[in-house]
């Protein structure tokens, strides 16, 4: 398997993790290659998670140094929804 392919079936995974936990919409920014793999949202509990998924492997390192950069998109929010035609 590719990296690639290896990514996304973690990914499709991690979505299952939140489906089962009561996260009734989710998905798969596909071949993203920015900040954000997967949005899974619970709509009961106003909660949406922006996750970044990577492989066990990486460092603790590398870890701490990525949630440090990505820390400032931990906040409050204003979120609208709209139709667009």
């Amino acid at each position: 398997m590719t990296n690639y392919s290896n990514g996304a079936a973690k990914e499709r995974r991690v979505l299952e993790r939140y489906k089962k936990i009561g996260f009734d919409i989710y998905l798969r920014s596909t071949g993203s290659h920015s900040a954000i793999d997967c949005v899974c949202i619970n709509t009961k509990t106003k909660v949406i998670k922006m996750l970044q998924v990577k492989p066990k492997s990486m460092s603790d390192k590398a870890v701490e140094r990525l949630q440090a950069i990505l820390q400032p998109l931990s906040d409050e929010y204003i979120v609208t929804f709209e139709v667009v035609t």
